[in-house]
């Protein structure tokens, strides 16, 4: 496995999106108070124009605040139903829940889920992927080939299971696939597996597994 500590997240955003197009931004000092990971992070992701994140959503900084229940939001996913708040006495730590919802602590530090959204955002700002949603487990190993699993500690979001691989070209979220009918529940026997990348021939080895029903981007 991968070590999240060891991947250069800037190195990795300059080869997923292209050398930055802007400065580093500046943040105002209403957000001193604010976890140095995190500002770090702004910092560095403002620097790109294109846009990082098309599945969650950070919080702007000047907007993050302290609640009373000694956490604060900084990420939700895209309707604001899940949630990730750091600690405010110990800004480490991160919790996660459903709105309304009571806390659960994160598998992941804060520095590791910052890198972990920056890859799991990756795989969906690709200009190139493959996805399914209902691929036999057996098949998981020839599909994965090609990448190592990143040890993360997993989110709770937006299934218990998910995982992510890369290599130097590829980058894949994986997770439990959803049965087809209410309640919804996980799927035995299959996962759902998104693959992308910014070279288009990397991903000409899962074209050729005819047997797995691929999704593409069209042309």
């Amino acid at each position: 496995m991968i070590d999240p500590a060891t991947i250069d997240v800037p190195e990795f955003l300059e080869r997923w999106y292209g050398p930055p197009d802007g400065p580093s931004g500046t943040l105002p000092t209403t957000c001193d108070w604010l976890p140095a990971p995190l500002k770090e992070w702004h910092r560095l992701t403002s620097r790109w124009s294109t846009p990082l994140m098309t599945v969650n959503r950070m919080i702007a900084p000047e907007q993050v605040k302290a609640g009373e229940d000694s956490t604060a939001v900084f990420m939700e996913d895209a309707t604001g139903d899940w949630r990730w708040a750091f600690g405010t006495a110990d800004p480490d730590v991160v919790h996660e829940a459903e709105l309304y919802e009571p806390w659960q602590r994160c598998a992941e530090s804060l520095p590791e889920l910052l890198t972990h959204s920056v890859l799991y955002e990756a795989t969906y700002t690709g200009s190139s992927w493959r996805e399914c949603a209902q691929v036999e487990e057996h098949r998981l190993d020839s599909v994965l080939a090609p990448m190592t699993c990143i040890a993360f500690g997993g989110w709770g979001s937006p299934r218990p299971g998910g995982r992510i691989f890369m290599s130097d070209t590829l980058v894949a979220a994986t997770g439990p696939a959803m049965a087809p009918g209410s309640p919804w529940e996980n799927r035995p026997g299959y996962a759902e597996v998104r693959v992308a990348t910014t070279e288009p021939e990397r991903l000409a080895y899962l074209d050729d597994m005819t047997d797995i029903p691929w999704i593409k981007p069209f042309p």
